[in-house]
């Protein structure tokens, strides 16, 4: 059996209790053989437990279900969903988030808002890529969350990415306590 293969058969993931529409994401676990449990997170919409330690305090991500939730975070809501990042970012060193429905940055900054949105739902702004991606770019200086961003492209990735990051996470926190305790 592979580290990986071990890890995911040891892990449990934790989703928010508040999260929603997470379906998709617990259909690939369930496929994978993956636990999880929806129990609630101080931070964040997704951790993990494995080999009896819990880093709901150290490795939490954030998910957003596509550019248009984005948008709604970085502006109306901005002082909630900003205070959260700060929040995961002062409790473990950054902040994770994935984005669903991405292609990629280069994608996100090219994203406009359709001509039948503007005209349906007045809406001022069509270019909110461009904003979108401004302000998670200064969210990822180092200097202010360090924010990582992750886009996914389809939402059947988007467990995939979850587990790739807790994974890594893991992998690094064994090889750091290993030199600790030799």
């Amino acid at each position: 059996m592979t580290e990986k293969e071990k890890f995911c058969k040891d892990i449990t993931v934790i989703i928010d209790s508040r999260e929603q529409q997470y379906r998709h994401i617990t259909d690939v676990f369930e496929r994978s053989g993956i636990k999880y449990e929806i129990s609630k997170l101080d931070f964040g919409d997704y951790s993990f437990r494995c080999a009896d330690r819990d880093f709901s305090l150290s490795c939490i991500v954030e998910r957003k279900a596509n550019i248009n939730e984005l948008w709604t975070n970085v502006t109306s809501d901005r002082d909630r969903f900003e205070k959260e990042i700060r929040g995961i970012s002062l409790l473990t060193g950054s902040a994770v988030l994935i984005v669903e429905s991405c292609v990629s940055r280069e994608w996100l900054q090219g994203y406009k808002v359709s001509d039948w949105q503007m005209k349906n739902y007045n809406r001022k702004v069509q270019d909110i890529g461009k904003i979108i991606d401004s302000t998670l770019r200064a969210w990822e200086s180092c200097n202010r969350y360090k924010l990582q961003v992750h886009c996914v492209s389809g939402t059947d990735s988007t467990a995939k990415e979850i587990l790739s990051i807790f994974y890594y996470y893991y992998r690094n926190f064994k090889e750091s306590t290993a030199k600790i305790h030799s």
